[in-house]
């Protein structure tokens, strides 16, 4: 990297500050060769959490420009410590050849031994969109979590996007703490201002929350003229789905993942536990931390992911309707009374 002027920077350094512009406030990792890169702030708070070397190169404004980097070939590793250690990372690639950056500057009438080659931010890495398998946990469901307000009423879009699966609720304001103590979301995505949202929630501009918006979003989806088929949905759960979806497009850069047809779920299906109360019983976490010593911990022989993750789910949200509870009673005993198909089915 060439020394840059305090009024004027280098290209390169000038491509750098219009993409860490845009991402905001995310970690950028810049594309260079073989490694990501990062620069100034970014490359001291990822310097410390990944416990790499801190350098400089070049200058920006009269001043050294900190920087780090890490191996494009191992960077699932790096990523999966940032996002735990609670960032959010923008990955910018190149995306042209310098052939075909070539190419451009002679359409351009520009110098091709000094044409930059383009870079675009492709992903936004977040804790609720991760799809990569070595940074997930796969009897834990990675719930990314959308919520909207209307008419006091709090909807609640959860979805897990390395299954697809969407679920659609709706609560009144005074349980939305036991319905996200429930749900254990990994990310929460509010309007911008709105005030009953977590603390660490990500704000999400407000025009994406609008109800209508959220049914033509959910019907364009999975081309359908109407949602009736998938259930009823309040305005309060489409409102929430169209946040969701805005925010899964925006991070996935105009790419969605797969996503399910939603699934309505009744907002007293299950019991209402606060945060306090799951602690204490130690559901899903045992009070020294992680998963030796609690509850599931003790009864899962589930002998798949999809399996754990289901009945994580079941444990965390205990069933209050009458017919519900007999009919999972009466499926218990129908596998009680057959060992011999029992047996198939569990783990060597």
């Amino acid at each position: 990297m060439a020394d840059a002027s305090p009024t004027k920077p280098t290209p390169m350094m000038a491509q750098y500050l219009a993409l860490r512009a845009e991402a905001g406030e995310a970690m950028l990792f810049y594309r260079m060769g073989d490694f990501f890169e990062l620069f100034f702030d970014d490359a001291r708070q990822a310097a410390q959490i990944l416990d790499i070397a801190l350098t400089s190169r070049g200058e920006h404004g009269g001043e050294p420009i900190p920087m780090c980097g890490v191996p494009v070939h191992s960077a699932e590793s790096y990523l999966a410590r940032l996002i735990k250690a609670g960032c959010r990372v923008a990955i910018a690639e190149q995306v042209e050849t310098p052939d075909e950056a070539k190419e451009r500057a002679k359409r351009e009438g520009l110098p091709s031994s000094k044409v930059l080659v383009k870079r675009d931010i492709v992903r936004l890495v977040t804790a609720g969109t991760l799809t990569e398998e070595a940074l997930l946990e796969p009897r834990r469901a990675n719930l990314l979590v959308a919520l909207a307000e209307v008419r006091g009423v709090i909807g609640l879009a959860s979805c897990d996007i390395s299954t697809g699966a969407m679920v659609l609720e709706d609560c009144a304001p005074d349980l939305l703490g036991a319905a996200l103590a429930r749900l254990g979301p990994s990310e929460v995505v509010v309007p911008e201002d709105w005030q009953h949202g977590p603390e660490d929630a990500i704000l999400h501009s407000r025009a994406r929350f609008s109800s209508d918006a959220g049914a033509e979003r959910l019907r364009a989806l999975h081309g359908v003229a109407t949602l009736d088929g998938f259930g009823q949905f309040s305005r309060a759960m489409l409102a929430a789905a169209g946040g969701l979806i805005a925010y899964l497009d925006h991070v996935g850069r105009g790419r969605l993942p797969l996503l399910l047809p939603p699934v309505a779920r009744a907002g007293d299906a299950g019991l209402a536990m606060d945060e306090a109360t799951r602690t204490s019983l130690e559901i899903l976490e045992a009070s020294t931390g992680g998963r030796s010593g609690s509850l599931i911990g003790a009864i899962d022989r589930c002998s798949t992911g999809a399996g754990a993750r289901l009945l994580a789910e079941d444990l965390s949200a205990p069933l209050t309707d009458k017919a519900a509870i007999e009919a999972r009673l009466h499926l218990v005993q129908f596998w009680q009374t057959r060992p011999i198909e029992r047996a198939r089915l569990l783990p060597a």
